[in-house]
């Protein structure tokens, strides 16, 4: 597995333990901030992309 997957099967997990529990492991705080930076990343993504393709979406 690549870093990055491994990074994201992490997150997943941490969130589905949330999910799972009455009193949820991992504050909602931490929760939003991990999607705060998978967001930040896919914008970078998208940003690096020309521009054509950016509007074939």
């Amino acid at each position: 597995m690549t870093d990055l997957s491994d990074e994201q099967a992490a997150k997943r997990a941490a969130i589905r333990k949330a999910r799972n529990s009455t009193k949820p492991d991992v504050p909602a705080e931490q929760v939003l901030a991990l999607l705060d930076a998978d967001l930040a990343m896919i914008q970078a993504a998208i940003d690096a992309l020309p521009h054509e393709e950016r509007r074939a979406g």
